[in-house]
């Protein structure tokens, strides 16, 4: 009889110990993100950024801080301490002309595939883009440590430090009439404190007319992705 007891005992105790393992384990799969960890050295300035692998795709885990020869580029508030935790904040075709060797500018489709990759499972859903903010911010589960570094606007105004942030993309062109209209889209990130936060899509006017390029003067930061 006594040993009748144990072997039962013994499947209980079993039975619990599968049932919470089966249970912490489909919990993990859930919330899980394959993390994988690097670097990349800038071979123009020797600067060491750090990396995350999300899926497929590897991206500097911190903003792009290159000094280019020229274009327009600007410290938050010019003040270059700010350098060091923000980068820089470039307008559009700074940005792409001065990315180094087997890196881009990301599309718009790449920056939804890392937030799908996160969790989003509608881009059009203000919802899953919340629910993806803490892995996106630093020290979220995303290893991206993004950052809310602001902005600066066409007119020089530096605004919305640690409340939000704009990425730049590349670019789609859109023939309208005797004009092309281009539609950058940017991908902001949007403070807790919004009524909206987590990361959404936006577009900004970039225009040529009879032959004459307007570009997208606004300073935004620049996250790079892997070729």
């Amino acid at each position: 009889m006594k040993n009748n007891r144990l072997v039962i005992t013994h499947l209980i105790l079993t039975f619990v110990i599968v049932l919470l393992f089966a249970c912490n384990r489909s919990t993990n799969q859930t919330d899980h993100i394959t993390i994988e960890k690097g670097s990349f050295t800038d071979p123009r300035d020797g600067k060491i950024y750090k990396t995350v692998k999300i899926g497929d795709q590897w991206i500097l885990a911190e903003n792009m801080a290159y000094k280019p020869d020229t274009g327009n580029y600007w410290a938050y508030e010019n003040d270059n301490s700010n350098i060091a935790i923000y980068g820089y904040l470039y307008d559009w075709e700074t940005a792409m002309n001065n990315v180094p060797p087997g890196w881009h500018i990301p599309s718009g489709d790449e920056w939804l595939a890392v937030a799908k990759s996160l969790g989003c499972k509608n881009k059009d859903s203000w919802r899953y883009l919340e629910e993806i903010y803490p892995k996106l911010v630093v020290g979220g589960s995303s290893g991206l440590n993004m950052l809310l570094g602001g902005m600066r606007t066409c007119d020089g105004e530096f605004k919305c430090l640690n409340d939000k942030a704009r990425f730049w993309t590349s670019i789609t062109t859109i023939k309208q009439k005797d004009s092309y209209k281009s539609n950058i889209r940017v991908y902001g990130l949007e403070s807790k404190d919004d009524d909206r936060h987590g990361l959404n899509f936006r577009k900004t006017a970039y225009m040529f007319y009879n032959g004459k390029k307007y570009p997208a003067c606004c300073g935004f930061s620049v996250r790079l992705f892997k070729d």
